[in-house]
């Protein structure tokens, strides 16, 4: 899908169903926190997943493991903005499109005064549209804070720099280090291998 020729969606189709799912940006952190949460094991992620984005009305239609199956995947389909597997399976062996090292939680200051430099947008008070929020969240400038913390982490420091510049970004990598720094693909993978796994219907949304 594109963002400048396709409506935003604010539905998707479950077991032959149009269901409404939560689109406001805040809901693709929680989903990110909650597969990252190693206190809650599989069947308790995919409840608190599938809560997120289409509350407890989800519950009639969870009748079998392929709606589960069928519901995550109308829910990674939008978190991943409409991307076709394919193009994203393409980027990753490229090392390209991938995310910087950032974390939603620990960067969080960063990213609202960026929004706020960038766009004029206060966070705490806009509910922007998952991809609307995706799409800036890409293009930041380079010259707003978040960026140049992104530039320190990221920068392989030359041989041939100067002392004095080799001090200074290593000083930044290590006061922008983070604590531990989230794996999105690998979050993914693993959700992918709960549902391949299979499970107790039973158990989800109550």
């Amino acid at each position: 899908m594109n963002i400048l020729m396709d409506e935003l969606p604010y539905t998707v189709t479950i077991a032959g169903h149009t269901v409404p799912i939560n689109t406001d940006y805040r809901t693709g952190i929680y989903f990110e926190q909650c597969l990252a949460d190693e206190t809650l094991d599989d069947d308790e992620k995919l409840n608190e997943i599938l809560l997120l984005y289409f509350g407890e009305g989800i519950g009639p239609l969870i009748t079998d493991w392929e709606t589960v199956t069928e519901a995550i995947n109308a829910v990674m389909w939008f978190y991943r903005c409409g991307a076709d597997e394919s193009v994203l399976a393409a980027s990753e062996s490229t090392n390209s499109g991938k995310d910087p090292p950032f974390s939603y939680e620990y960067d969080g200051g960063y990213i609202y005064s960026a929004f706020v430099e960038a766009y004029h947008i206060d966070l705490t008070e806009k509910r922007l549209h998952w991809w609307q929020f995706r799409a800036l969240f890409l293009a930041l400038p380079e010259d707003v804070e978040f960026s140049k913390i992104i530039g320190y982490r990221t920068m392989e420091i030359p041989a041939k720099m100067s002392k004095e510049k080799k001090r200074f970004y290593q000083r930044m990598k290590k006061i922008h280090k983070l604590p531990d720094p989230p794996d999105r693909v690998r979050l993914e993978k693993d959700l992918e291998a709960i549902l391949a796994k299979g499970g107790d219907i039973s158990q989800l949304i109550k």
